[in-house]
């Protein structure tokens, strides 16, 4: 059996699981990580696709003619994408007793691997575009580093110095669900390490995304749209877990003037 790639599909997929909380963690806990799925920032930047559809088809292509390489450095084939989308659905079944067809996972699947990837990577470009109109320096991290820290953007001053932007929807500082206020706190010790192990602090851009025409705007922060990490949250360094706190974000939405 064979599925073809629809952005749509991959969509619609998501706003049926991702709504439940459980489902969400059973994806980031059993399928999110990299030896199931492939580094998929990797597998962008080096496959370099043009489209979504691009993207799925030189995944898949590249995965079926690399099976020397682990998943983590190759990715999934089709029938390999087949698999994962039947024990996704099976362990969401065993775990929750809820039941949707298989093709309600397997475009959910895509929507993380291929569409979240390929969106990620475009509001990386324009907000690389916006710090590089104003006289930064932009670069990637690279994947190890982007992984084990969370960053997205290497930012180098005309001294030398460094820092990091990481680029959130607002989604991810809005959600109330457990497993997002995890990852929040995670966020919290990954800017906490980075600064400890690699001397650099992190920043964060958030952009919100308009589900009904898919348009980008970021939130804005005085007469900037980045944030620093104590704008965002309260927490103990020694006890992040045990003092953490969301802060409000300002309601204020525009595009890049880019």
């Amino acid at each position: 059996m064979k599925y073809l790639f629809s952005k749509e599909e991959c969509i619609n997929a998501k706003s049926i699981l991702g709504k439940n909380g459980a489902i969400s963690t059973i994806w980031h806990d059993y399928f999110a990580p990299s030896n199931r799925i492939g580094n998929c920032t990797n597998l962008y930047r080096l496959l370099k696709p043009d489209s979504c559809e691009d993207f799925f088809d030189k995944y898949i292509k590249y995965a079926s003619e690399h099976k020397d390489l682990p998943i983590s450095k190759r990715g999934l084939d089709e029938i390999e994408l087949l698999l994962l989308a039947e024990k996704y659905r099976n362990l969401v079944q065993e775990k929750t007793g809820i039941t949707n067809d298989i093709l309600t996972y397997y475009y959910d699947a895509l929507c993380h691997i291929i569409v979240e990837t390929w969106d990620g990577q475009q509001n990386e470009r324009d907000f690389i575009k916006f710090l590089t109109n104003l006289g930064y320096s932009c670069s990637k991290f690279d994947g190890k580093i982007d992984a084990e820290y969370g960053v997205d953007i290497k930012v180098t001053r005309d001294d030398g110095r460094v820092s990091a932007i990481q680029i959130k929807p607002i989604s991810f500082f809005k959600s109330n669900r457990s497993d997002v206020q995890s990852d929040r706190i995670n966020l919290c010790k990954k800017y906490e390490e980075a600064y400890k192990n690699l001397g650099f602090k992190t920043y964060y851009a958030i952009y919100v995304r308009d589900k009904a025409t898919g348009g980008i705007t970021w939130v804005k922060n005085g007469n900037g749209y980045r944030f620093r990490i104590n704008e965002l949250f309260n927490y103990d360094p020694n006890d992040i877990r045990g003092t953490f706190t969301r802060l409000a974000l300002p309601e204020v939405y525009e595009k890049l003037p880019i």
